[in-house]
């Protein structure tokens, strides 16, 4: 098939319309690349399916899925575009995201997945801390965590022609046991040392809830015994490899422009003197 698109960003959804509408916002103006926003909504109850279908420039479906990683397959599937993302309605693309991933992919072909920084903010927009990706090594993620948010990852299509999909018995960590697939089959990763996007601390985040814990519980049991043997050493190794690579750091002030509940149809603009680097769960 031929690629219709630069990119196809799925977004997989229920009962989230108020963050959907900022998510959408927020990949509508993105400047400088050609793409199609796909939602694969779960068949929500607050008005989504009604909301989509006033929205000519999404390709949706609503109906009943297996979960969060079974919308994103049916998502992929739907897509066109030569780089494929996926992007929950609890997050946003920065401005002109699509474009500076669009021009690292073509200055470096060797990549088959690109993924870069992330802001956490709170539900008014405000800056809560930054989160820097470093090398994505797969003892570090099994013996620790997955370490690379989601909402800054690209793909390029070849992956999921490949067969690469999302496990659906997964229901929160569908995306770690991704990534250690395709660094065990050697695909390779680089990181783009720039601010992508923003994930909003809304508290209900599924990620750092009980079934989460549940499911890096049961990975945990499942991984190799000499990494589980060697947890500590590793886990030092890889907070040392984070210092060295500058994840810490960060030159201040921040500035950063999103949509917020408040303001749907313009970009706040936001600049901060104070982030941290920690990830807060609540």
């Amino acid at each position: 098939m031929t690629d219709k698109y630069d990119f196809s960003i799925v977004t997989p959804s229920f009962n989230g319309l108020s963050y959907l509408k900022l998510c959408s916002a927020s990949i509508a103006d993105q400047q400088g690349a050609s793409f199609e926003h796909i939602v694969v909504d779960g068949g929500s109850s607050d008005g989504t399916s009604e909301w989509l279908k006033t929205q000519n420039r999404i390709k949706s479906v609503s109906e009943k899925d297996e979960g969060m990683y079974d919308a994103i397959n049916k998502g992929v599937k739907m897509a066109s575009g030569s780089i494929i993302a996926y992007l929950n309605c609890d997050e946003q693309y920065l401005p002109e995201t699509l474009t500076y991933v669009k021009d690292f992919f073509e200055q470096h072909p060797e990549a088959s997945v690109v993924f870069g920084d992330a802001l956490l903010v709170r539900p008014n927009g405000s800056l809560i801390g930054h989160r820097k990706s470093y090398s994505p090594k797969l003892p570090y993620i099994l013996s620790s965590h997955l370490y690379i948010l989601s909402c800054t990852m690209f793909f390029r299509r070849q992956v999921f022609d490949d067969g690469n999909f999302f496990d659906k018995q997964f229901r929160d960590l569908g995306d770690t046991a991704f990534v250690v697939r395709l660094l065990q089959r050697r695909y390779r990763f680089l990181h783009f040392k720039k601010y992508l996007s923003v994930f909003t601390m809304t508290g209900s985040n599924m990620s750092i809830g009980r079934n989460a814990l549940l499911e890096q519980q049961r990975m945990r049991s499942e991984t190799p015994r000499w990494i589980r043997t060697l947890a500590h050493p590793l886990n030092i190794a890889r907070l040392t490899e984070k210092a060295l690579s500058r994840a810490y750091w960060q030159k201040y002030p921040i500035h950063y422009d999103i949509y917020t509940l408040l303001n749907t149809s313009i970009r706040n603009h936001f600049s901060s003197h104070h982030a941290t680097f920690r990830w807060k769960t609540a």
